[in-house]
């Protein structure tokens, strides 16, 4: 069969050189449209593995950011999920960040990988967004990840890059209103507090200043049945980004282990211990970038798919 169809087509050419001209276009379409088919299938076969190949990236980086119940392509999977499923939410045209970070996280009580994580962290002064740089220690994930939490457009964008391509994804970022600097100044401000001189903010009592990473802070405690948390912000003008820090309390390293709420600043160090379960957690903001000059422009990331229109 394999054979009668070769010779078909041999005689299908032939036919096409000696035919009239009139023929040959006939013929000519013919082939054409036959080998633009094929060209088609082979191209739909490429980009079918460009998008498992994409999926793959971003369940593996919804692990890595933000847990193992993320992974499965599930930012929106259950009621409450921080994000909503679509892919389509609006974004800057381009991120500018103008403060970077390095922030350090240890368990004493984890043995995994997990136990330990750097964390680099970008802000800008000047817009109620942040970003976080995540490269996987997965060999089999050859690539990087920016995760963008952008308040303004309440998205949560993803830039993923391999050493072939790049593609973003973005997702409705349902908690952005808690950290909108335009939500934040529409709500009701509570009595200014002289940071100079108080001794106990709510539950946390002043322990004095240190230098971290360059920066003077003042520590707080908070002590309860259940645990001891010790906190340690910057008021430095430098470092006014401390709202949008806070949104980064849902990434897999900080969750459940950052306060819901601690004293006014840019949080430098935290130490905790769980009373019952004994577990340590620290982390430590080890360096500081003020004149930081990072770019991303969503045009060098498009939409998956994109490319093929």
């Amino acid at each position: 069969m394999r054979t009668f169809l070769k010779l078909s087509v041999i005689a299908a050419t032939l036919a096409v050189s000696s035919a009239p001209a009139q023929s040959q276009g006939i013929f000519g379409g013919i082939v054409k449209k036959a080998t633009d088919a094929v060209s088609q299938k082979a191209q739909d076969k490429v980009n079918g593995k460009i998008d498992e190949i994409s999926s793959k990236m971003v369940d593996n980086t919804f692990a890595t950011v933000f847990g193992d119940s993320a992974k499965g392509g599930a930012p929106a999977a259950g009621a409450g999920s921080a994000f909503s499923m679509g892919g389509g939410a609006t974004t800057e045209s381009s991120y500018n960040f103008n403060v970077v970070t390095t922030m350090e996280i240890a368990s004493s009580k984890s043995t995994s990988a997990d136990g330990k994580a750097v964390l680099k962290m970008h802000f800008n002064t000047n817009e109620p967004y942040t970003g976080t740089l995540v490269m996987s220690n997965d060999p089999k994930q050859q690539g990087s990840a920016f995760v963008i939490l952008d308040a303004k457009n309440k998205a949560m964008v993803m830039l993923m890059a391999s050493d072939k391509s790049k593609f973003s994804m973005a997702y409705g970022w349902n908690d952005a209103q808690k950290f909108a600097t335009a939500n934040a100044s529409a709500a009701p401000k509570a009595p200014p507090v002289n940071w100079d001189t108080v001794k106990v903010w709510n539950s946390y009592s002043k322990i004095g200043t240190k230098t971290i990473a360059g920066y003077s802070a003042d520590g707080y405690r908070m002590e309860t049945t259940n645990a001891t948390v010790e906190t340690w912000v910057s008021r430095d003008p430098r470092l006014s980004v401390g709202n949008m820090f806070a949104a980064n309390s849902g990434l897999k390293q900080m969750k459940g282990r950052l306060p819901d709420d601690y004293p006014t600043g840019m949080l430098l160090q935290m130490n905790s211990t769980n009373k019952t379960t004994g577990e340590s957690v620290s982390m430590t903001v080890t360096s500081v970038d003020t004149d930081a000059h990072v770019s991303y422009n969503m045009a060098d990331y498009p939409k998956p798919g994109a490319a093929k229109k």
